[in-house]
């Protein structure tokens, strides 16, 4: 998976080889010990994903900042635009028909459905990059254009 922390500017990219089961807690962890908003920007489904990611941070092995953070070089950007984004986008279609809830649902059931924590809806509403409504001081939340619009961006 390809998680990116966005900080203003370009930001580093986390490459790290999770099983699918994983990858939301992974997400959680990931979002929970960072001060800015984290974002999956790409998956490869592969059987073996150490095995995958250590290819891929060897292939990108000159614009490694530290662990499994690297620089955003337009090599990097590439691979993830083309080969990690279609993958994403066909597990997020492939989540929308069935188990998209149709209701307006609370800032709890949004965070769990999207695998991230409170206080990052609550960054992502402020930032505008969510669709809201408010009623009050509480916030209500339509999955399926959430999604839309996370998928738009």
């Amino acid at each position: 998976m390809f998680v990116q922390v966005h900080a203003g500017g370009l930001s580093p990219i986390k490459i790290e080889g999770v099983r699918g089961a994983q990858i939301a807690e992974r997400l959680r962890a990931i979002d929970a010990d960072s001060a800015f908003e984290v974002y999956l920007i790409g998956l490869i489904p592969v059987d073996d994903p150490a095995a995958a990611m250590q290819a891929i941070t060897a292939a990108h092995a000159t614009s490694r900042l530290r662990h499994d953070w690297f620089l955003p070089t337009i090599d990097l950007l590439a691979y993830v635009q083309s080969d990690a984004q279609t993958s994403l986008q066909e597990l997020l279609a492939q989540a929308r028909p069935d188990h998209v809830p149709d209701h307006a649902v609370d800032i709890d059931e949004i965070a769990e459905f999207l695998g991230v924590s409170t206080s990052t809806v609550r960054r992502m509403v402020k930032a505008g990059e969510i669709p809201h409504l408010r009623m009050g001081k509480a916030l209500r939340f339509v999955p399926a254009e959430v999604l839309a619009a996370l998928q738009r961006r």
